[in-house]
């Protein structure tokens, strides 16, 4: 039933066109769900009127490189944000740099912009080796402490600047874990950045350590605008965003969560979430221990 497809087989059947032509059909279905199809049509050459037709749904290649294209954009933007603050601290500072209030201030701007600046060149990179199947760990044997202790120095700022109150309840003592701390660090950062990101003025976010049974868990809770239950599976996936309209303004790139989980998962454990609408969400990621990751492996 589609004119252009169909009126390419004719010429071809007919043989008034014999060069190749490839055309895209797509298909919304009564649920919205888009199919991306593409046809590639050829005449047959022979006694009798033939055109060959091969068709490929292509609805997940088109999907993935409309999605790839939109967090190289994202990325970008999120990218001029810290390198603007940089420079115009760094302005700031030459120009009133003998007041040691303006140059304490600006260097400890200069410091967290540059480390988020890190984080995302971090977060970029780890999509490359995701995509080409490499990533991998360089495990060592990490200071917990050390890891949440930097974690809420490097966003105490941004819940200030938000109005947010953020929280860390953490046992008296924390194991030391063998972990790639770089990688544990992006999945962290990740899922406390969510947290702070969409969770309105006014609101809590707290990290919530529990160490006992096998597993190390972290729990980050937010009093944030929540994710639909049909959504909640969904937002682990590469470059997805959730579809609510509320978050129109709100910049991401939709590799976040996907990264934490690839990360996390690396280590042998997981990270869930449970959510509701107008009510915030928990995600929880455990890490097995050391010995409970020998007694699996054995």
């Amino acid at each position: 039933d589609d004119e252009p497809l169909r009126a390419a087989a004719q010429a071809a059947c007919s043989g008034l066109s014999r060069n190749r032509a490839e055309l895209e059909v797509r298909r919304q279905a009564s649920r919205g769900e888009l199919t991306i199809l593409r046809a590639t049509v050829r005449h047959l050459p022979g006694e009798r009127a033939a055109a060959l037709v091969v068709v490929e749904d292509v609805t997940q290649q088109r999907m993935a490189d409309e999605s790839r294209n939109a967090f190289v954009a994202q990325t970008t933007h999120e990218l001029r944000t810290p390198l603007t603050n940089i420079r115009l601290y760094v302005e700031a500072l030459v120009d009133e740099g003998d007041d040691p209030a303006v140059r304490s201030k600006c260097l400890n701007v200069i410091n967290t912009e540059s480390r988020r600046l890190e984080r995302i060149v971090g977060d970029m990179l780890s999509v490359a080796e995701i995509e080409a199947g490499a990533m991998k760990l360089h495990v060592a044997e990490a200071r917990l402490d050390g890891v949440f202790e930097e974690l809420e120095a490097d966003y105490r700022a941004l819940a200030q600047d938000k109005e947010i109150a953020l929280a860390f309840e953490l046992p008296p003592k924390l194991p030391a874990l063998e972990v790639d701390r770089d990688k544990l660090m992006l999945a962290l950062h990740n899922l406390l950045g969510n947290a702070l990101k969409y969770t309105p003025a006014g609101g809590r976010v707290t990290v919530r350590v529990a160490d006992d049974g096998p597993a190390l868990r972290v729990d980050v809770v937010d009093s944030g605008i929540g994710i639909k239950p049909e959504e909640q599976e969904l937002v682990f996936e590469r470059f997805y965003r959730a579809k609510d309209k509320r978050i129109a303004g709100i910049t991401g790139s939709g590799i976040g969560l996907a990264l934490a989980r690839q990360v996390v998962r690396l280590h042998g454990g997981d990270i869930g979430v449970r959510s509701e609408i107008d009510k915030g969400s928990t995600f929880t990621l455990t890490i097995p221990k050391p010995e409970a990751a020998a007694r699996a492996a054995a």
